[in-house]
């Protein structure tokens, strides 16, 4: 069942959710909280048009969660420049953005199980975030979904996953390579909407997982040109000390054993900026 949600129709301030009836607990599956994670919102569409057959979830789906900012090609609302997925859970007499995420949350809140595609960098490596060492229903749920990835959550403020998690809800995010100005990656899109198929109909998860902690962000310590090494793009698991690429004419190396998350992309880079993402592994005792 497809229905229209309109909260203020002059602003593009509405979302379509779609609805299939299940066996078992209500899911929510989002994407387009950030309206240029084009690669998540692809992963919703290609779930919603593989669906078939009797599924074990109730499930909910909202394939673009942030229609203003979907059309401008912006992570943030262009009507007041806030960030939908800070601001939850939302305020009835607020802003645009603001009735938006309540209207979101109130839905959310109909649900068992909250989960929130988004999309990283363009190097980046498909994963989980979520608050699994502190809540077991998250960790169950982190083991049935084909994602190899799980990373420790920081539980941000603000986030529709935090402010779930705070009301009891099981919720998580999934994380997924995009790029600039609504790059879509479908291969990545194609992989995450196949498991969350897998997912609703009960099906087991494959694939090992690796847990991690949380990801720390490494920053350049001056202006250069940097170009990762190629194989990098492909391989992950790195040692302390492993060279990933150059700052001009120096090699740059990452500081533990772990999971490299993201890299920057080929191009001049600024002092402070991020130059790569790491989480160190977490083995769950």
């Amino acid at each position: 069942m497809e229905e229209d949600i309109f909260i203020d129709d002059m602003y593009h301030n509405y979302f379509k959710i779609y609805r299939f009836p299940g066996k078992n607990k209500k899911v929510l599956i989002i994407s387009g909280l950030h309206g240029d994670e084009y690669t998540s919102i692809l992963a919703s569409n290609l779930l919603l048009k593989n669906i078939k057959g009797e599924l074990e979830y109730n499930v909910s789906i909202i394939p673009i969660a942030n229609m203003g900012a979907f059309l401008y090609r912006s992570r943030t609302s262009p009507y007041g420049g806030e960030d939908l997925n800070r601001i939850f859970p939302g305020k009835r007499n607020g802003s645009l953005c603001e009735r938006l995420a309540e209207r979101i949350f109130s839905i959310a809140m109909e649900n068992d199980i909250i989960i929130d595609l988004h999309s990283c960098g363009f190097l980046c490596v498909p994963h989980m975030i979520a608050l699994y060492r502190s809540r077991k229903d998250v960790m169950e749920i982190t083991r049935k979904i084909d994602v190899r990835y799980v990373v420790e959550s920081r539980g941000t403020p603000g986030q529709l996953m935090t402010e779930a998690l705070k009301r009891g809800k099981t919720s998580l995010i999934i994380e997924l390579p995009s790029g600039f100005g609504g790059y879509i990656q479908d291969r990545y899109a194609r992989e995450i909407s196949k498991s969350l198929l897998k997912f609703l109909m009960g099906s087991e998860a494959d694939g090992e997982k690796i847990f991690l902690g949380k990801i720390e962000k490494v920053r350049s310590e001056r202006f250069g040109y940097f170009r990762p090494i190629k194989k990098y793009l492909f391989k992950r698991e790195v040692k302390s000390g492993e060279r990933i690429g150059r700052l001009d004419d120096d090699y740059v190396s990452v500081n533990r054993d772990g999971i490299l998350i993201s890299m920057h992309y080929p191009s001049y880079i600024f002092k402070g900026e991020v130059i790569y993402e790491i989480a160190a592994y977490s083995p769950i005792p």
